[in-house]
């Protein structure tokens, strides 16, 4: 994995959800996520990298619940 995206999606992700350091494998939902906060993350990686990040991942079997599985799929 890219250290540059992996380093854009954890500052996104410590924004978006209000936290300084997480852990690679911390549920998104579980440590204060919802819906609405997955929107504005998804649309901040988009942003910055210039990539597309299926949003309805994060919501089929929790395939991108981790900071580990986002960094991935904005790699992809």
């Amino acid at each position: 994995m890219d250290t540059t995206i992996a380093d854009i999606v954890r500052a996104e992700w410590c924004e978006v959800l209000d936290v300084t350091s997480p852990e690679p494998d911390d549920d998104f939902f579980e440590i204060g996520g919802n819906s609405l906060l997955a929107v504005t993350l998804v649309e901040r990686v988009e942003s910055r990298l210039g990539v597309e990040v299926a949003l309805e991942e994060f919501f089929l079997d929790g395939r991108l619940d981790t900071l580990v599985a986002v960094a991935r799929a904005a790699a992809k």
